[in-house]
């Protein structure tokens, strides 16, 4: 399996992004547009290629129109796909879209807290947290009484000793009180990110009162929909990247507290992990929530083997649109989008290690040729093989023999899922092996 710490060291090193990209016109220029980074803001405007076509369907519209169309009946959606789908920019895409009628509240989980070691809990205290961010960035003004209320939940002995929070005096302002509010909870929040220890003493101390808190924030969710009435606005939260999250925690999360997750009286969007979609227990959680869209990954070929040249082109398409064409000698992109399935992150990848290798050989070279393409489609693969195990090499057997390629639901497959050894494509629901997963079965000899 892969490192479990990798992907969040990886992410936290590199989610400040501050520069606006450019088109890459120099072959060292390449290094900045294949960062690993979501479109947004003006980035999105400018490089932003439309993928419905070639994915069979179009989420942001889809979800767009879910959530316009069910105003005011709070909806609980997940929506899933394989890591690197390109989930981030298609939500970047959705808030666009509904901002001018709700109260858009979003974040990155991997922002707030470790999801190494995510509870149900941390993702209520975040939740309640983000409200209250906005809210103070807001002109919205709480009611005295819910701020007291709150204020009195969390101005508790124990979480300001764990916390190190000291009180404020009880005949403080509300604003006092909210912003001091808004510490604790941060603080709270820090705790949860850091020591197991300490994290277990607080979350031991809150859990028997959970459900007072999940009434607190229902009350104060309540109160900011009426403000928002005159603005004709509701609120909304989308949480990314919970599909993130390693099996077993996306399982205890999902499964055991699905009930949790949709007791809060507003829309939300989750983000979902594509391999629970596997799971035998699906039919439990999907039916807790009120809908599920799917972002597939873009296909290559169809289900019968054949190549899809609109997906081929689309994916061209997005990689021009960062760079000029002429940074890549004739077919080398060709063979990238080829032996990698469609999977956006590890085309980007390869350009990446393509262009440190022929550039460590020769500070003169102006374009990847098909020598360097092929050194980082290697050390790819080697990441691959690194992923396989003798456990689920019967699994990968048997769906590489499969003319419908509709495997069974089971842990093996979650497994090759979460790890992209397997990919879900668009259309009929149908799964393929990764290209360099393929590559490997040939290279042992353990093709059907």
């Amino acid at each position: 399996m892969i490192n479990p710490n990798y992907a969040n060291i990886y992410y936290q090193v590199f989610k400040n992004k501050k520069f606006k990209m450019q088109k890459a016109t120099k072959l060292q220029d390449l290094l900045k547009v294949c960062r690993p980074y979501p479109l947004e803001k003006e980035d999105f405007d400018n490089f932003h290629i439309e993928t419905s076509e070639a994915r069979g369907s179009n989420p942001a519209i889809m979800l767009t129109d879910y959530f316009e169309s069910l105003k005011d009946e709070p909806q609980k959606v997940l929506f899933m796909g394989h890591r690197g789908s390109g989930k981030t920019t298609e939500l970047w895409q959705v808030r666009k879209n509904l901002e001018a009628s709700f109260f858009v509240i979003s974040f990155s989980i991997r922002e707030e807290t470790d999801i190494i070691d995510l509870k149900y809990m941390d993702l209520i205290f975040i939740i309640l947290n983000q409200l209250i961010e906005k809210v103070k960035e807001s002109d919205i003004k709480l009611n005295v009484s819910l701020i007291d209320n709150l204020y009195n939940y969390w101005n508790d002995e124990k979480i300001k000793e764990i916390t190190k929070k000291e009180s404020y005096n009880v005949d403080v302002s509300a604003e006092a009180k909210l912003d001091f509010l808004s510490q604790l909870i941060l603080s709270a929040k820090g705790v949860l990110s850091t020591g197991k220890e300490t994290k277990e003493t607080i979350r031991r101390h809150i859990e028997p009162k959970l459900s007072i808190l999940i009434s607190l924030i229902n009350d104060l969710i309540i109160d900011v929909k009426e403000q928002l009435k005159v603005k004709n606005k509701v609120p909304i939260i989308i949480i990314e990247d919970l599909d993130k999250l390693e099996i077993p925690i996306a399982e205890d999360l999902f499964l055991n507290y699905r009930n949790i997750l949709t007791s809060l009286n507003v829309h939300i969007i989750y983000t979902f992990p594509i391999f629970l979609r596997y799971s035998t227990k699906f039919d439990e959680i999907s039916e807790s929530f009120d809908n599920h869209e799917l972002l597939s990954m873009i296909k290559i070929n169809n289900k019968d083997g054949n190549i899809y040249q609109k997906g081929r082109d689309v994916l061209k398409e997005i990689v021009i649109k960062r760079a000029n064409e002429n940074l890549f000698d004739d077919g080398v992109l060709d063979f990238i989008i080829e032996k990698t399935g469609g999977v956006l992150r590890n085309i980007f990848e390869i350009i990446k290690t393509a262009t440190l290798s022929i550039r460590s050989k020769d500070r003169n070279a102006t374009k990847i040729n098909m020598e360097s393409a092929k050194s980082a489609y290697g050390e790819l693969k080697s990441d691959f093989e690194r992923k396989i195990t003798r456990l689920h090499l019967d699994k990968l057997r048997e769906l590489s023999a499969d003319t419908q390629k509709t495997p069974l639901s089971d842990d093996v497959l979650k497994e090759l899922l979460y790890s992209t050894c397997v990919i879900e494509y668009n259309g009929k629901r149908w799964c393929d092996l990764h290209p360099a997963v393929k590559d490997i079965l040939i290279e042992r000899n353990q093709t059907p």
